[in-house]
This record gives C-alpha cells, structure tokens and sequence, in this order.
C-alpha cells in the first residue's frame, strides 16, 4: 500500500470555514477554542472545570452488549476522551464515517502518550437522526441499494426495523465474497446492526460507543438549561465570523420531542421525557456528558463548530479542540493502470478538474493514404500514354491500389476510433471509482467493498497510516 498526501490547499472541502481551517489561517483559527494542529494545544482541558457526570458503568453495560469496550467505559469516570460521530449507515456507511473512527482511534492514542493521562476512543451514533433518505442507501457501481420498509417521517433510525436479508442478497450478487461479510452480520434494527458493525470493525482497538438514549435522564438538567439559553444560543449563532453561516436560530427550541415522530419544541416550552437534540444541542450534550479533549469532525461540521464558542461559554461547557477526520481516495491498481494508459494525473482526477480522453480531428497516417487513394483516383482517370499491352494491367493495379488505400484508410480510422471510445469508458469508469457522482470518494462510497476485495487487514492498514496531526487528503494506492 502506497500513500500519499494531497495539501487541503489544493483541494476544495466543500465550505470555505473549513477550507480556511484546514490550512491553518487566521482568520479561521479563532473561531475555534483551541489549536487543533498540535496535542500540547490541548493541555489546558485537562484542567477545564468540568461536571462528572459517571457514566462508566452505564457506558459499560452497553458496551459489553454491543461489541465495544466497557474497560474503557469505565476509564471515562475518570479520564479523558476524543470524540467522533455519525448517523446510521448501511454495511458501514460512507467511508468518510470509518475514516472518523480510525482518526479518533489513533488521536486518542497520541494525546494519552503526549498529556500523560488516559485518553479513550469516543464513538457517538446518532440512532435519533431522522434523515431516512440519508441513511438508507448503499453505492456501488451505478447503483444505490437499500433496506425495501415503509418509514413514517420524524421517525428516528433507532426506531426503525427492516429485514435485511433482501437487500444483503441483492448486494452479494454485485459483490464477490470474502471475510468482511462477517464484519456485517445482519440484524433487524437498523441502528443496533450498524453499530455491531462498526464495533466489529475496530474490535481490539479501545473504542467506546455512545448513543443518545443513554444520556436522556443524567442530562436532563442540562436539556432544561439549554431550553432556558435561546437567547444566548442565538447570539453564538448569530455572531460574526467572516465566513457564510451554516446555522440560524430556528423557529422553536434547540430541542425536539422524540416521543413520536420528531417534532420542535416550542421555545418556553417544558422539557418532555423523551427529549432529543438537534445539531446545536447534541454538540452541547456531547462535550457537557463527556470529558472531551478533541472532537473528531469533517468539513460540514467544522462549519457549524465555527458558530458555538459562544454557545459553549454562555452554558459554561468547556468547547474541545476540532480536530479535522482523515480524508482519503482508495485507488485501486487496475484503475491506476488505467490512469497512466490515459495519462491522467490520479491527484487531478481526485480533485476533479482531469479532462477526457480528446478526439483529434483526423488521423495524419490514415489522411496520408487517403491522399494516396485520390492519387491513385487521378492516376486512374488520366489519360496516359501507354503502351497497349500495358493499359489494362495499369488501370486494373490503380483501382485495386486505390481501393486498398481506402480500406486501409478506414481500418485505421476506426480502430482509433475505437480506441478514443475505449479512452473515454476507461476515463469514465476512473472517474465512478475515484470520484463517484462527482463528489470525494469517501462520502459515496463504503469501505466494505474494500475490504471484500483487499481483505479485511485493509482497515487496520488504513487506520495506522492515518495520522490524525497530519493535515491532507490521502491518495492510498491499493
């Protein structure tokens, strides 16, 4: 395996926030409260005044059930963590979701060896998301797949239950087999079978997964004081930061009531029992509950981050470092190969701006005998003097002469031609794998079949490689 780094200069995240940050300028930096770019930036949370909430033994309970770690559930009430998170996702969801978790597997391992304190692997699945459309699909090729189940609107992820082995059948018979499979054994709740899978993914590796359920009655007073801090929260959202903003206050609370189908709560209205968040407020609860160092993020969320120090000050939580998640393109070498025969830069296709194969307007070699042939047609048509004996045989060499030419003429045309078309597939088929509905390849497409093809030691090569303090979009030759 190959790797090699692509500057985020070079390269467009998606918003100009994250653009900004992702090359460390200034105008960027302070919207944020810590340097993200170096693990001694981040001393001073060790010290934060921060509630304890003890977790642990919750956290462990849970952990042990679904596949992650509860000795390191239990290494929370007392030390540290760094945090990542996602919605669901079909057999491991984009691979930008996986990537996350491989940054913040190795960060936590930096940070506890740079601070001299325990530092754990925070993984958060956000099971109350209720983008179905989001969640239900799987890329591959030119084609999305997806769980067949009715879902009400405002329905949660965590609520939903589907019978996957439709959708699994439908997807071996585009994918070979392999070990992986055994990665996503399959489960009727959707939420619960994405996070056994990635708990399988990464098993071994320390992390803990979170759930918002878990959280609901130990943080009710702070969803109580969040429903009281509209105005302050509004203000952080509202606050000058030179970029376009990602959020605006919303009509209602930053809190929704997840009893049923999700609804907003009406600002002044009484925290319900099953209480949710939306972005803002899972954000607050998050680094309220735990005790975070650096929050794993990719570029849409630092946008949003941009806007919440002031959130965070105004209900007294200390705000982590945003370290930004690993980005990479898998290129697998057939596709390499491809590339080259085409002389397409890999870097230019990644960053979109590589050009199809041209067709030129005519082939020289095949325009020559062309010209030939009209000699040859001339040559044919003149009248020469010539001896009697020889008229016939001269006429009759020219016309197949000219004939040939023709034939020959067209035989090239059409084999470059042929060639330009096979280009042109060729280009088309770099462009599904590396840029798949001309966007990064991590946010289509899912390591899974990845991971068929190449094994399943692929995620831990992935994941060692990655170092979460080194900042670029990974080009990883397979």
């Amino acid at each position: 395996m190959q790797v090699a780094t692509v500057p985020w200069s070079r390269l467009d995240p998606g918003n100009e926030v994250a653009r900004a940050y992702l090359a460390g300028l200034p105008l960027a930096l302070p919207l944020f409260a810590h340097d993200y770019r170096a693990p001694r930036a981040m001393r001073p949370l060790l010290d934060a005044r921060r509630e304890r909430l003890r977790l642990g033994a919750t956290l462990e309970r849970y952990n042990r059930e679904i596949g992650g770690s509860p000795e390191n559930a239990l290494r929370l009430d007392e030390g540290f963590c760094v945090v990542s998170g996602q919605q669901a996702g079909l057999l491991l969801g984009p691979a930008y979701t996986t990537y996350k978790l491989f940054t913040l597997i190795r960060a936590a391992r930096v940070l506890e060896a740079e601070l001299k304190a325990p530092v754990v692997p925070v993984f958060w699945v956000e099971t109350e998301d209720h983008d179905w459309e989001e969640v239900n699909r799987f890329f591959w090729g030119d084609r999305r797949y997806r769980l067949d189940v009715e879902v009400a609107p405002g329905t949660p992820v965590g609520r939903i239950e589907a019978d996957p082995a439709p959708f699994l059948a439908e997807v071996r018979g585009a994918l070979r087999e392999g070990e992986a499979w055994e990665v996503v054994e399959p489960e009727r709740n959707v939420a619960r079978w994405h996070v056994r899978n990635l708990a399988r993914l990464v098993k071994g590796e320390g992390v803990v997964f979170v759930e918002p359920s878990l959280l609901r009655e130990p943080m009710r007073p702070l969803a109580d004081r969040i429903a009281r801090a509209n105005d302050a929260i509004d203000a952080s959202l509202r606050g000058e930061t030179g970029f376009e903003r990602a959020l605006a206050p919303p009509d209602g609370a930053y809190l929704f009531d997840g009893g049923g189908p999700r609804r907003r709560l009406a600002r002044g209205a009484k925290v319900p029992a099953q209480w949710s968040t939306d972005v803002v407020s899972r954000v607050l609860v998050q680094n309220a509950a735990l005790p975070v160092l650096a929050a794993v993020c990719g570029p849409a969320e630092i946008r949003y981050w941009s806007q919440l120090k002031g959130a965070h000050e105004a209900l007294g939580i200390p705000m982590p470092a945003v370290l930004p998640r690993a980005s990479a393109t898998l290129i697998e070498e057939g596709i390499a190969r491809d590339a080259a025969k085409l002389g397409l830069d890999l870097e230019e296709v990644v960053r979109g701006i590589a050009r199809a194969p041209e067709a030129t307007e005519a082939d020289p070699v095949a325009a020559r005998l062309r010209r030939l042939a009209t000699e040859a047609a001339d040559l044919e048509a003149a009248r020469l003097d010539l001896p009697p004996s020889t008229e016939r045989p001269f006429r009759k060499t020219v016309e197949r002469l000219r004939e040939e030419l023709q034939k020959l003429a067209g035989r090239i045309e059409d084999a470059r031609a042929e060639a330009r078309g096979a280009g042109r597939r060729h280009f088309d088929r770099i462009l599904r794998e590396l840029r798949p509905r001309g966007v990064l390849q991590e946010r289509t497409h899912s390591l899974f079949p990845y991971l068929l093809r190449h094994g399943t030691a692929l995620a831990r090569d992935l994941r060692e490689s990655f170092d979460p303090f080194e900042f670029g979009h990974y080009l990883v030759r397979l």
